[in-house]
């Protein structure tokens, strides 16, 4: 059966659904303390305004419809992991046509549709492939905080459904889609419906550090985090499978990483810097869609071939799109991946001239040099 659902949620039929509706439970005190630790370590901290106002909502430029908008710094790991997600599903597996342009500018309709499949195949994985659980604001308070615990009008809000079908998370989503593609917190609703698809349990498992948070200072969204939402797994590290570190006296310590191939990649301005190594589980995804991380924020890049992630050609392009960055047209960058077949040569010695997602790129491409066409280079 798990292998049969890894296709996600793109083949479900539209059925008829039973009479009796899928049985919400509301959030109690515990939960909400329980996710409070773990997404932020105290069940005195609070999401930020930044946070509480994000959610799935698409751009209305043309060239770039297919983006999310970001309105402030902080969830972005939330929007790019996702925002990758969409992706796949509009450029490879529910786009009906064969242009590249009408691939990226889909109609309303077609968007929330993907959007929806997205969200699926993160909580479905998440869950293990066997359950889900989605998150819902109900607009009103579940119950009455006592003791230790700062209320923000956000968790003590909230409903749960957990499904263990993809028909019936289907369901779930596609009734609720408004409240994560244009309510007010639509980022906060899938990220606690990760946790409480992965367990709260679970996920201090997969962590190095139990006592790591999910989102860390500033706001920010953790490696965690963004592994939990592309992966399934909450891991720490972004090498592949684990590694153990002699602790001494017969004593190691085990860093867990990726350990199965994933859809989405991943590259890192901290590979760059030789701070950290990304494995071929994510440098190699299954489609050409990277997740860029650059110090603290996170965009996406993206090809329109699906063979571009192991392709061996003398040039290609990639999509660049950042949905802070107020992007008004498409940033089409030509990559030349061997040095052969550079159409100049720089100098590299001055990393700081070199603007970061070109750093990027060469950690998976070692020799690439990257023409902006007619966009002027992000520094």
């Amino acid at each position: 059966d798990d292998i049969e659902n890894e296709e996600g949620l793109s083949g479900v039929p539209n059925k008829i659904r039973p009479e009796l509706p899928l049985e919400r439970t509301p959030i109690d005190q515990t939960t909400a303390i329980a996710l409070k630790e773990i997404l932020f370590g105290s069940p005195m901290a609070c999401f930020t305004d930044e946070w509480k106002q994000q959610n799935f909502s698409f751009s209305d430029t043309p060239g770039l419809k297919y983006g999310f908008v970001q309105k402030k710094g902080g969830p972005c790991g939330v929007l790019a992991a996702v925002q990758a997600c969409v992706l796949q599903k509009l450029l490879f597996e529910e786009s009906s046509t064969s242009s590249l342009d009408q691939k990226l500018e889909q109609s309303k309709n077609l968007r929330t549709k993907c959007l929806c499949l997205a969200l699926g195949d993160v909580l479905w994985r998440a869950g293990n492939m066997k359950r889900a659980t989605v998150a819902i604001n109900t607009g009103r308070s579940m119950f009455t905080p006592i003791g230790r615990y700062k209320t923000d009008g956000v968790l003590e809000m909230m409903s749960y459904v957990t499904v263990e079908t993809l028909d019936d998370l289907a369901f779930v989503l596609e009734q609720n889609i408004r409240q994560f593609e244009s309510g007010p917190f639509g980022c906060i609703l899938l990220t606690i419906s990760a946790i409480l698809s992965r367990t709260i349990t679970t996920i201090q498992g997969d962590m190095d550090v139990p006592t790591s948070t999910l989102i860390g200072a500033h706001g920010y969204c953790t490696q965690e985090l963004v592994n939990l939402l592309l992966c399934g797994c909450a891991v720490s590290n972004v090498f592949d499978h684990e590694m153990k570190l002699d602790s001494g006296n017969g004593n190691f310590t085990l860093l867990k990483g990726i350990k199965t191939p994933s859809n989405i990649g991943l590259l890192s301005l901290f590979e760059y810097y030789n701070i950290c190594k990304v494995g071929s589980h994510l440098k190699n995804p299954k489609f050409p869609i990277w997740l860029v991380c650059s110090e603290s924020h996170f965009s996406v890049l993206f090809g329109l071939s699906e063979d571009l992630a192991h392709s061996k050609e003398q040039e290609f392009d990639l999509f660049y799109y950042d949905g802070l960055a107020n992007q008004q047209e498409p940033i089409r960058l030509t990559i030349y991946p061997h040095s052969a077949a550079r159409t100049s040569h720089r100098d590299d010695t001055d990393a700081d001239l070199i603007p970061p997602l070109e750093l990027c790129i060469r950690t998976k491409w070692h020799n690439a040099e990257v023409c902006w066409n007619d966009t002027d280079p992000i520094l």
